[in-house]
């Protein structure tokens, strides 16, 4: 699928804005503060239904108004798809060609990733980064991990009360071990997914951090459960239960004084070696941003094999990188369908000519 068009209404520095993208390359240019990170942004929120950097919806409102709505128009080949994002007092609404839709009802419909220079906090950040990267990453390409991610937030919850009234009463409640057994056979879905997903995607990312940085490092992406180990051993959804099992067994006692679960994919991360260091820890700047750039390609190149080309956004990717680097990151991106991106300067993006819009104080100055 491929966004056409979108209009933006007081959404963040825009007051009434419409721009039409080109089906191929798309080129934003415009001096900092503009608005061109704000545009891909609104696009992102069109493609998973929130904004890959802002987690309050009402700093999203242009200042002084009560109020922003985006609007977007896609085709997937010939058929014509308007996503609607609107939000006021407190409350999102989302449509899908006219018919009201959750913000769930986003995730996969167009297909959206996104590069921007934040993206360095999936290499040098908290946990809770990598593990929302691959929330999206794996939500918009297999359905079924969306609804186990739903299921098991309800689970955790009710798991997470009974293990607070085991903290304040000192009993603890019949019922926790049904609970037990549920948190185990959806979060051991959740993880053989996401080592799943990991697997599938190493070797292109690989590939790709040597494109971009010249080099012939390996690299490993390992996944990190809290509470207990996992290996190239652990092959089937039933190893992974009775380690999970176990693990909730051991825990129990310091969950219930701590009164929440301790184990569980809301706890777990993964983290990148090059030649078998841990980035995080041992990696050099250049070295981590070429890491990001590589597992966003990557996540490019899987969403495109498995559901169909994604919307590719890339957020002012070239601002650190030397020549080489970029002459290897275009010839990378080359494979991409639509790629829209944002930049303080002329880019090349390889043979193919882009449409060039360019942005000053949120007013579209040039589209086409």
């Amino acid at each position: 699928m491929r966004i056409h068009q979108i209009r933006l209404t007081n959404f963040r520095n825009f007051s009434d804005a419409v721009v039409t993208f080109g089906e191929r390359r798309n080129l934003i240019l415009g001096r900092n503060a503009q608005g061109k990170t704000n545009l891909l942004e609104a696009i992102h929120i069109l493609g998973v239904g929130r904004s890959h950097r802002e987690r309050r919806e009402a700093n999203l409102v242009k200042f002084g108004e009560t109020f922003y709505r985006i609007e977007g128009v896609f085709f997937d080949k010939s058929v014509r798809n308007v996503i609607e994002v609107a939000y006021s007092e407190q409350r999102k609404r989302i449509r899908i060609n006219a018919k009201e839709a959750r913000p769930v009802d986003l995730i996969g419909f167009a297909g959206v990733v996104i590069s921007s220079p934040e993206d360095i906090a999936l290499v040098k950040g908290a946990p809770g980064v990598r593990r929302l990267f691959l929330d999206v990453a794996i939500s918009q390409i297999r359905r079924e991990y969306l609804r186990s991610l739903q299921r098991y937030v309800r689970v955790l919850d009710q798991r997470n009360k009974l293990l607070k009234q085991a903290q304040l009463s000192g009993q603890m409640p019949s019922d926790i071990s049904v609970w037990n057994t549920k948190l185990v056979e959806i979060g051991a879905a959740i993880v053989r997914l996401r080592l799943e997903y990991l697997e599938e995607i190493e070797k292109d990312v690989e590939s790709n951090f040597q494109k971009i940085s010249r080099t012939r490092g390996k690299v490993g992406l390992i996944y990190k459960p809290k509470g207990y180990d996992v290996d190239s051993d652990v092959d089937s959804l039933e190893a992974v239960e009775s380690l999970m099992a176990d693990a909730l067994t051991s825990l129990l006692e310091a969950e219930v004084r701590r009164g929440y679960t301790l184990i569980g994919p809301h706890v777990d991360d993964f983290c990148f070696k090059v030649d078998g260091r841990d980035l995080r820890l041992f990696g050099s700047e250049g070295e981590q941003r070429t890491a990001v750039l590589a597992i966003r390609c990557a996540e490019a190149q899987e969403m495109k094999a498995k559901r169909g080309a994604p919307i590719v956004l890339l957020d002012d990717v070239f601002a650190e990188l030397d020549d080489e680097r970029s002459r290897a990151l275009t010839a990378l991106i080359s494979e991409f369908d639509q790629i829209i991106l944002t930049s303080s300067r002329g880019v090349s993006l390889g043979d193919e000519a882009a449409r060039i819009i360019e942005i000053s104080d949120g007013r579209i100055v040039r589209n086409g």
